[in-house]
């Protein structure tokens, strides 16, 4: 299996765990340029850690 497969087959497996996770009501854990965050199923985006400026 090429990298690009194993990677297509990682992000399938991450984006249905997500959607499996949101369908229980619960919410997922993500991050981007100003944190980490909890993704809600209703598309809430609540921030449990904001980065500082030395951390971006």
């Amino acid at each position: 299996m090429s990298t690009e497969e194993k990677e297509a087959v990682a992000r399938e497996a991450a984006r249905k765990a997500i959607a499996d996770t949101h369908a229980a009501g619960r919410p997922s854990t993500h991050g981007d340029e100003k944190g980490v965050y909890q993704l809600y199923p209703d598309g809430r985006k609540e921030y449990i850690k904001l980065y500082g400026e030395e951390e971006r």
